[in-house]
């Protein structure tokens, strides 16, 4: 994994996974690790060997997840500049079966192509989404905390290691 690259203004900016770490911290990392490989699938399905500009970008989220928002804004500045929207009820990519999040997120370019990129959905095995809910319900055992951060940990590397169409799915 060589990093991102992005035009901000007139200056090419490159941007290593570990320096989206660095801004989120540690609790999304399985989200943060998605988006990251995210932004590479859409940068090369709408660039493709092009730089993108953060400018002309804007991205929307098909849930609120920190991880991801913070991987894309660290990456885009879409949120910043008021281009990252959230959409709850967008249709694509529910495979949570305790929420109606989409791991889908669409990126466009002010010329108006878009593409839309969401996660694999094998991608996230079952414990995933049972720790999850026990997470947001406030039901958990230690172990269970210790475990889902592991987890989250894992899939980040995961995310990370594969090929990136083992991870997400570009349409």
């Amino acid at each position: 994994m060589t990093g991102i690259q992005i035009y901000d203004e007139q200056e090419l900016v490159h941007i290593a996974f570990d320096d989206i770490c660095k801004y989120h911290g540690a609790k999304e990392m399985a989200a943060v690790g998605v988006a990251y490989r995210m932004a590479e699938a859409a940068f090369e399905a709408l660039y493709g060997m092009n730089v993108p500009e953060r400018q002309e970008l804007a991205i929307q989220a098909g849930q609120d997840c920190a991880g991801f928002r913070d991987a894309f804004e660290f990456i885009t500045r879409a949120e910043t500049r008021g281009k990252y929207f959230v959409d709850p009820d967008y249709p694509a990519a529910r495979f949570d079966p305790y929420t109606r999040s989409s791991y889908a997120f669409i990126f466009s370019r002010a010329t108006g192509e878009e593409v839309e990129v969401s996660l694999k959905k094998d991608f996230l095995p079952a414990a995933f989404y049972e720790l999850a809910k026990k997470d947001r319900d406030c039901l958990r055992t230690q172990e269970e905390v210790q475990a889902f951060e592991t987890l989250k940990k894992d899939l980040c590397l995961r995310a990370l290691e594969l090929p990136l169409d083992e991870v997400v799915e570009v349409r």
